[in-house]
């Protein structure tokens, strides 16, 4: 009976903190200008909660349903937002899109830190959240990316340029922008708007692909990071042509490769700090041995 009580409180506290972390999110995008105020406010929220739960419930269980419970909330009401834009109470940008990644990043974030330095493991977990949390990204991640490449309207600031063709001379976009900036036409900050979103977004398909793929070789590793990218591009030639540039191809392959780094470069550094393997399995189990798992 206290048990049950115990987890009816928890489940309380878990629907009672997403309702105010959504609350606050849409007030301070609503009310002020500066998106880094928004996200500074938004953030901190996410991550006070998310540490009160974890601390609270002695399990990382609770981070995951308070940021199932807050993302699930927040892209019903961006979705709304985006189709009824000019009868919607709260005014529609491409930021709002940017801020469904708090729900999932924050608490995805303060759990792995707080799992580097639980060096008495006296929370638990921690490898059921980060799966489950990483499903819920990827499924995310992957609607958008197809949202994105064959949607002739829907992230206008990364597709920046326009063709009327299947373009494949490498670079013939970044050589476009550096032309517009000698004849004063567009800025530097333009330019680097341009490579930095289209390689950023493709750095967490190489970061997941580098750790799903961990224990195969680099080849491979490399082989895959080329192949979504080249098969979108090759989806696009038949059916989305003006979308056709191998450009995409690239820059994809740059932020996955950029993204298998920092992979490596932040499995380093979990090793230093709490001296174990990331994802580290405390129990075994039947594919504790597999070589593609989280």
């Amino acid at each position: 009976m206290q048990r049950r009580s115990s987890q009816l409180q928890s489940s309380s506290l878990i629907v009672f903190f997403s309702i105010i972390t959504i609350i606050v999110q849409f007030i301070t995008y609503y009310f002020f200008v500066s998106p880094y105020l928004i996200l500074g406010i938004s953030c901190f929220i996410s991550i006070l909660f998310c540490i009160i739960l974890i601390e609270q419930t002695s399990s990382y269980e609770a981070g995951l349903i308070y940021s199932i419970l807050t993302l699930f909330v927040t892209s019903i009401i961006t979705f709304l937002t985006y189709f009824s834009k000019e009868k919607s109470l709260i005014p529609y940008t491409d930021f709002l899109l940017l801020m469904l990644l708090i729900p999932w990043f924050i608490p995805t974030l303060t759990s792995i830190v707080r799992n580097m330095f639980d060096h008495r493991t006296r929370l638990t977990g921690f490898q059921d959240f980060f799966r489950n949390n990483s499903i819920l990204f990827l499924l995310f991640y992957f609607t958008a990316i197809l949202i994105g490449s064959f949607s002739p309207h829907t992230f206008s600031w990364v597709n920046q340029l326009s063709i009327s063709a299947a373009n494949f001379t490498p670079f013939m976009g970044l050589a476009t922008q550096i032309e517009d900036f000698i004849y004063q036409e567009n800025t530097l900050f333009d330019i680097l708007s341009y490579l930095v979103v289209r390689i950023a977004v493709f750095l967490p398909y190489g970061f997941y692909c580098t750790l799903l793929l961990r224990k195969q070789s680099r080849l491979l590793r490399l082989l895959v990071l080329l192949l979504f990218p080249a098969i979108l591009e090759i989806i696009q030639y038949f059916f989305y042509i003006e979308r056709c540039d191998i450009d995409d191809v690239i820059y994809a392959l740059f932020g996955g490769i950029l993204g298998a780094g920092s992979y490596h470069l932040f499995h380093t550094i979990f090793r230093f700090v709490s001296g174990k393997e990331f994802l580290e399995r405390e129990t075994d189990y039947g594919f504790a041995n597999s070589k593609i798992h989280f």
